[in-house]
């Protein structure tokens, strides 16, 4: 047994200590229970549930990316692909999209996949073998708005960002968020990306606001198609 893959803290003093969970860390706040992870590409603390606790300081949702943000031109490249996913009667099945990144380059790449108008599949043995690369995981909601189902909230079980783009042939809108194993904290398309790209943002998205993110690098990075 593995005693810190996940464990326990409560918050007495600012800052937090260093996270020394292997897969993540619940901590007990003034203003209830978060959850934190940290990966290859971010560390996140995510609200779990509200309560009092008295004696104790609060805290309060943060993200953080630790590799250069993924250029917006590749959120174009994704949206032209999901408009060409036509069944014959012109409406758009479900697609799915995996960002790579790899420091200095970031690939989008659309893995095999069965779709239908509300569903979309892959290959198991090929999502694990790529899933040291994957930061966002990107799937399209056809001309729907862009929101997360009950069958995203049981997929989306990592830590991994995760986005759902909809209103494909009107408006395109996209929300983003950020997964820590069962618990997700909604984000500004802007934490990740370099900008909106095409997409509006649903009012009332987005937990944080400007300033509670921030990068740790600032370098041009060279990105990659592969659909």
């Amino acid at each position: 047994m593995i005693d810190n893959l996940v464990t326990y803290h409560i918050h007495k003093r600012d800052p937090l200590p260093a996270n020394d969970a292997l897969a993540y860390q619940y901590v007990l706040a003034g203003n209830g229970v978060f959850v934190r992870a940290e990966t290859r590409f971010f560390t996140a603390l995510l609200p779990v549930t509200a309560c009092t606790v008295r004696g104790l300081p609060p805290l309060r949702p943060q993200f953080q990316l630790l590799v250069p943000r993924i250029p917006a031109r590749l959120l174009d490249t994704a949206l032209a692909d999901a408009r060409r996913a036509r069944r014959p009667d012109n409406g758009l099945n479900e697609v799915l999209y995996q960002f790579h990144h790899h420091g200095r380059a970031v690939q989008v790449k659309k893995p095999a996949q069965q779709t239908t108008p509300t569903s979309v599949a892959t290959d198991v043995t090929t999502a694990v073998a790529d899933a040291a690369t994957i930061i966002c995981d990107l799937h399209s909601h056809g001309n729907m708005r862009a929101f997360f189902s009950q069958t995203d909230n049981t997929d989306e079980q990592g830590a991994r960002l995760y986005g759902v783009i909809g209103k494909l042939d009107s408006e395109p809108e996209m929300r983003l968020r950020v997964g820590v194993y069962g618990y997700w904290l909604a984000l500004p398309l802007t934490a990740v990306f370099t900008n909106n790209g095409p997409f509006d943002m649903p009012n009332s998205v987005g937990s944080l606001r400007a300033g509670t993110f921030k990068d740790l690098y600032q370098e041009k990075q060279d990105d990659k198609q592969q659909l």
